[in-house]
């Protein structure tokens, strides 16, 4: 016992020489070496301020709504174009109909027009079949945008006198 009791203490000096090493007591000591810092995500967009049509409600107490000579084709038109040209993720242009593409999403292709249209300063609403367009109460227009097969369609429906909505 008196050996093992004679090497413990130069065994134990041993022992706190290298804690002390390891501790930065003595010598070079190794730099601590700091952890990357994560990018931080890119800040969500603000949203954009959504159009209100500047028209109040206007009531259609008699549904007439002949087919008269279109007056909003332009607005509609270059609604049209500016979605093809901006949203080509929502056509299959290997895809056409008499030049007309293939969408590929309907309700984003209808909030694509929409949005556009409402850019001129048009007030627009999505229905199921068509869409209602109007820049005054004093009528609005009937719309078909898209064609049962899917394609892009440009086709003025009716007039309704004022409008309905």
């Amino acid at each position: 016992m008196t050996n093992r009791a004679g090497r413990w203490p130069v065994g134990g000096l041993l022992l706190t020489g290298l804690l002390t090493g390891a501790c930065g007591g003595g010598g070079s000591a190794a730099s601590p070496v700091a952890a990357p810092t994560p990018t931080p995500p890119p800040p969500t967009p603000a949203p954009a301020a959504g159009f209100v049509c500047p028209l109040p409600p206007s009531v259609n107490l008699s549904p007439e709504c002949p087919k008269l000579q279109p007056q909003l084709g332009s607005y509609v038109n270059t609604a049209l174009d500016a979605v093809l040209t901006k949203h080509p993720e929502l056509f299959n242009f290997n895809d056409a109909l008499g030049g007309n593409p293939k969408v590929l999403d309907r309700q984003r292709y209808h909030e694509a027009v929409k949005r556009e249209l409402e850019a001129q300063g048009v007030c627009t609403v999505i229905e199921k079949e068509e869409i209602a367009i109007k820049n005054t109460n004093e009528f609005n227009e009937q719309w078909n945008v898209y064609t049962s097969g899917g394609y892009v369609m440009r086709r003025y429906v009716t007039t309704c006198s004022p409008a309905w909505w």
